[in-house]
């Protein structure tokens, strides 16, 4: 929680404000039971990096099964298209019919179908196999595990929270009266303790209703007044910020 001492007076075009995160939550998409998590708390993960694994057997006894079978249809439409090829060139040569060569052109058509079936079969194999995983969608900082290695995840239910830098801002709140000196786009000056100097951000976001000031955030002269909520993004080295920490916000004049 942030307070403001009761004896603070706000700085004009200075708010205070604290940093949050946007967290990317990866969940299976059909439950089943957790085999491994191979990551923890705090750790770093790349874009598609492994998060967690649902077990897998049903699902690999399908995939085998399937590239089984499209070997198996591809040394079958190899031998039929070399059957159709050597009848083509004896009916030119007046050694074999005609219908000969059709019902070698049939095989040989069914047999291509058949791999093709058996090609999507396999493709539809390896995604329901690409399911039974979790990937961060992107990279950051491992937040939270909810589960662990034999425990049942059901569907869409988080199983570990990644926070991609990105996705830290700073949100604060902007008194109904100075509302005009501010727009969406402005620059603004980040400062908080053990934060390097130069920080800056831009605001993206500001809020069209006006509420009261939450409760987070108050002092003696800014209790029940009305305020704008306002997000900035930093512009660079957002991982400097950390969610829920303290953050002054100066407007660029106000510096």
């Amino acid at each position: 929680m942030l307070l403001l001492n009761a004896c603070d007076r706000p700085e004009s075009g200075v708010y205070q404000g604290y940093a949050e995160g946007e967290y990317v939550r990866a969940a299976p998409i059909d439950g089943g039971t957790i085999d491994a998590i191979p990551v923890k708390r705090g750790d770093r993960v790349t874009d598609g990096a492994l998060l967690f694994q649902l077990d897998r057997t049903a699902e690999i006894a399908n995939h085998d099964q399937a590239a089984a079978n499209l070997a198996s249809a591809q040394a079958t439409f190899l031998k039929t298209g070399l059957d159709f090829n050597r009848l083509a060139a004896l009916v030119q040569r007046g050694n074999a019919s005609q219908a000969d060569l059709d019902a070698a052109r049939a095989a040989r058509d069914a047999a291509d179908a058949a791999a093709k079936a058996a090609t999507a079969a396999l493709a539809q194999a390896d995604w329901r196999l690409a399911r039974r995983e979790g990937r961060a969608a992107k990279g950051g900082i491992v937040d939270d595990v909810y589960f662990r290695p034999g425990e049942y995840a059901g569907p869409g239910q988080p199983v570990v929270s990644v926070l991609p830098p990105e996705n830290i801002k700073v949100r604060f709140f902007i008194p109904e009266p100075e509302l005009g000196r501010v727009r969406s786009g402005d620059k603004v000056a980040l400062s908080c303790d053990g934060c390097p100097a130069g920080l800056t951000g831009t605001i993206r976001f500001l809020s069209p209703q006006a509420e009261f000031t939450p409760p987070v955030i108050y002092s003696k002269d800014s209790q029940a007044k009305l305020v704008y909520l306002a997000e900035a993004w930093p512009d660079a080295n957002p991982e400097a910020l950390h969610p829920g920490q303290p953050v002054r916000v100066a407007l660029a004049a106000a510096k």
